[in-house]
């Protein structure tokens, strides 16, 4: 069954993917409004996991491995090493990339290639591709879980593991967000006893308080972002969000919406090729990074996605199905 609140929320957290990116395009002479939207737009990979874990429950019905690794190496494996070849050339032969580890120009060049690859350093967004992968590798083994129950009894701990495991290499990603997997897992097993709760408008305002308790906690208490309060955040927003779609599903079937949602996947592999070019383009050109408002910083957002999706409306048009080798929509 088709589920429409969820292609809304694809289309939303998307949109937050590429929001949370789009800050890093300019300077911030206001730290409290860089901060503020790090806190709310950050870390917006949360809920693209959230609603991994969703489907993956959903559609494990018919679970098949054959069929499921067939589709995951087609429509996300193979894209993400064509995708990459741009910015692992580039990385390798022409610049080096700042936040790599010390030591790591040191490898040869196809060691430096291999170890791009198994991290996604080499791409902003990217990380998350290897770090997913280990998701598709445990599937059999996610599907029994969910069948014989037991695994949500877990996710009480699983959510203060991940409050102390934080993101870093693939491993580490895994376990920081296999309590968000499986929290969607949970919403979708019993969605039918939970989408009639999560949709009130009591347990909307709830979840809304929480995540702004969480986001004012972080604001005020820590020196940085993307800290443990920002998960916790994430988590009370996805709940959030999905009550909202679930309310008002019938009140979201806008074309637009439906479209940035049906290539998501794809934008989320190229827009960081946009953002990037843009930010070296207009260094050269300015000197430096423009200062950043909310108004520049929105705009830029906006043209962001709505350039990555005429990409890739362009790209399913000349390719037709096997535009999903190249980005996965």
């Amino acid at each position: 069954m088709f589920l429409g609140y969820m292609h809304a929320f694809r289309a939303l957290a998307i949109t937050y993917i590429v929001a949370g990116h789009v800050i890093d395009a300019f300077i911030w002479a206001n730290p409290n409004i860089e901060n503020l939207l790090r806190i709310f737009l950050g870390n917006g990979s949360v809920l693209f996991v959230f609603i991994a874990g969703y489907l993956f429950q959903h559609l494990s019905v018919r679970f098949n491995a054959r069929k499921y690794y067939e589709s995951k190496l087609k429509n996300v494996i193979t894209p993400y090493l064509l995708v990459s070849i741009p910015a692992i050339v580039i990385f390798v032969t022409v610049l080096e990339r700042e936040s790599m580890w010390s030591g790591f120009y040191d490898h040869s060049i196809w060691e430096q290639i291999g170890l791009f690859y198994l991290t996604g350093y080499h791409l902003a967004p990217l990380w998350f591709i290897p770090m997913i992968a280990l998701f598709f590798i445990i599937a059999p083994l996610l599907v029994k879980a969910d069948r014989s129950g037991y695994i949500y009894y877990t996710l009480p701990v699983l959510i203060i593991i991940s409050c102390f495991v934080s993101r870093g290499l693939p491993h580490e990603n895994f376990v920081h967000f296999f309590s968000v997997f499986v929290a969607g897992m949970f919403c979708s097993r019993y969605k039918e006893s939970i989408n009639p709760v999560i949709s009130r408008y009591s347990v909307i305002a709830l979840s809304l308080a929480v995540g702004l308790a969480f986001a004012a906690m972080e604001f005020f208490l820590m020196e940085h972002t993307m800290t443990y309060l920002n998960y916790l955040q994430k988590m009370a927003m996805s709940v959030l969000f999905l009550g909202l779609f679930i309310k008002y599903e019938d009140q979201l079937n806008y074309k637009p919406i439906a479209i940035v949602a049906g290539v998501s996947f794809g934008i989320f592999f190229v827009h960081s090729y946009f953002i990037t070019a843009g930010k070296i383009i207009y260094s050269k050109l300015a000197g430096d990074l423009p200062e950043g408002s909310l108004i520049s910083f929105t705009l830029l957002t906006i043209v962001v996605l709505l350039v990555c999706t005429l990409l890739i409306m362009l790209i399913q048009k000349i390719f037709s199905k096997n535009s999903r080798y190249l980005v996965g929509s």
